[in-house]
């Protein structure tokens, strides 16, 4: 196994159909991702997340990212960039593979984030999408539970809070 492929994975009770629409809409992104998105489900559409809708234009999120690749209700191939405090890392953008499986009344989830070089910012960046991707499954497990996520006040899980910064410089982590 490579180990400059972050990989992380969750199953969710609700239908492939709902999962497979959260992460390839603009309606469903928004839902638990990011505030705003633009995707274009077809090869070389767009797949631009905007995590930061008041940051500078090119600064937002994934602007400019395309989609790779896709098989409906089965994989979706992505590139994705850094967020702006990682400015080496964001110029070159990396590969996010999202695996959609059921699995009997389930459907499990897989992500696959590859594209890694080697140095202190690319291990720095590593590290954030190892608890960013961690906080992204959360949220999609949230808004299946309870609904669409408030950009106001978006979720944290309890377990995150716990940290000494937060994932997504854009929304705070409450401590309680």
């Amino acid at each position: 196994m490579d180990p400059k492929i972050l990989r992380k994975e969750t199953i969710t009770s609700a239908l492939i159909t709902d999962v497979w629409t959260v992460w390839t809409t603009n309606e469903g992104v928004t839902s638990f991702l990011a505030p705003k998105a633009n995707i274009n489900l077809e090869d070389n559409g767009p797949y631009e997340i905007i995590f930061d809708p008041e940051a500078p234009l090119g600064f937002r999120g994934t602007e400019g990212c395309k989609i790779l690749g896709l098989e409906q209700m089965k994989t979706l191939s992505v590139e994705w960039k850094a967020p702006p405090q990682f400015p080496n890392v964001r110029r070159q953008k990396t590969r996010v593979d999202f695996y959609f499986e059921r699995v009997e009344a389930l459907t499990k989830v897989r992500i696959e984030h590859s594209g890694w070089q080697w140095g202190e910012e690319w291990d720095e960046a590593y590290e954030f999408f190892d608890h960013a991707w961690d906080l992204d499954l959360a949220r999609m497990q949230q808004r299946f539970a309870s609904g669409p996520i408030d950009w106001s006040k978006p979720y944290v899980p309890a377990w995150l809070g716990h940290r000494a910064t937060p994932i997504r410089d854009h929304v705070p982590v409450e401590t309680r």
